[in-house]
């Protein structure tokens, strides 16, 4: 089969490989359509080691079961990304995606920029219904309503986004979705920054959400939640700035290259910092459910046909117009 593979630093390879054999139990999943994210750019990009290499990169996939459980079989799904081992003491304690011995897919564990992936049933959502070039946002929406699953916000709380990617949008229209209207900090230039204020998003540069921050409408104490999910490690440090005392900071980048950050800042201000990396089973079933709905409506910006446009994909999504870039691995 065809399998896109990172070997390192810009180095990936459309090669001929063979299958995947699922272990026992397992299922095996054509893939469909799978999405460019931030980690899968850092791996490419090198600022992320990769954790094996070469790696079949792609997490935000979507494919059709050819081998498992009959209720699955030729369905469309999208998968959970962490393959527990259901037994340890975090799996028991419904911390299943920090098991010690999970695999991560497209991320230790070969993922869907291939002809074919594996994964446990149990992993598996399915998403008839869906297209399923949408259907690659399930995985990042879910990571977004981890965030707020962790630390909820009050309906009074004034918010800000660090970012204009894909992250941000689906964040501020969850967001918007609980009736808060967030700010959406974007760098100087940026061209996203124009198409979100014309989805009616409020968006200003750093200067100015500073001083939207020190203004009389929040009190001149800062924002209540603010989100960094800029891929930039020196976000953080606004992240810092932004916030009011006591309020929280969600952490979503995983640009796999260390930050510095203003500790005294965040200790002063006591601070809560929250990090979240995945969704879980009930995050992934909304998040389909949104999507169905059109409640939250992410914007692909490129379909890129076939896995020997992998490449290409990759390449494209550093391009500052794209919001995400999909590879459609075939038709479903």
């Amino acid at each position: 089969m065809l399998a896109a593979r990172l070997h390192g630093p810009r180095d990936l390879r459309v090669e001929e490989v063979g299958e995947p054999e699922p272990p026992p139990g397992w299922a095996l999943v054509r893939s469909i359509a799978v999405g460019v994210c931030g980690t899968d750019k850092a791996f490419y990009a090198g600022t992320y080691p990769l954790p094996k290499a070469p790696l079949v990169p792609g997490h935000e996939v979507v494919g059709v079961v050819e081998e498992g459980p009959e209720r699955l079989r030729g369905r469309l799904v999208v998968p959970e990304i962490n393959f527990s081992c259901g037994r340890c003491p975090y799996c028991r304690m419904g911390l299943y995606t920090h098991c010690p011995s999970k695999r991560t897919l497209g991320i230790d564990f070969d993922g869907g920029m291939a002809e074919l992936f594996v994964a446990p049933p149990e992993a598996l959502h399915v998403v008839e219904g869906l297209d399923p070039v949408v259907a690659t946002e399930v995985e990042p929406l879910a990571a977004v309503l981890n965030a707020l699953e962790q630390q909820p916000l009050p309906p009074t709380a004034r918010c800000a986004v660090i970012g204009t990617g894909n992250l941000a949008l689906l964040t501020a229209q969850v967001l918007r979705l609980q009736g808060l209207e967030p700010l959406i900090v974007a760098r100087p230039g940026s061209p996203k920054a124009a198409r979100l204020a014309e989805m009616g998003f409020r968006v200003a540069n750093a200067d100015e959400a500073r001083g939207v921050a020190r203004g009389e409408t929040l009190g001149g104490l800062g924002f209540d939640a603010v989100f960094e999910v800029s891929g930039d490690p020196g976000a953080l440090n606004l992240a810092v700035e932004l916030a009011r005392p006591r309020g929280v900071v969600h952490l979503k980048s995983t640009p796999g290259s260390p930050a510095s950050v203003n500790a005294t800042a965040a200790v002063v201000k006591e601070l809560r910092v929250v990090g979240t990396r995945c969704g879980t089973f009930r995050e992934f079933e909304r998040a389909i459910e949104l999507l169905k709905r059109g409640l939250v409506r992410p914007l692909i910006t490129s379909v890129v046909e076939g896995l020997e446009g992998a490449g290409k994909a990759f390449e494209k999504a550093f391009d500052r117009g794209e919001f995400k870039v999909v590879v459609r691995v075939r038709r479903a």
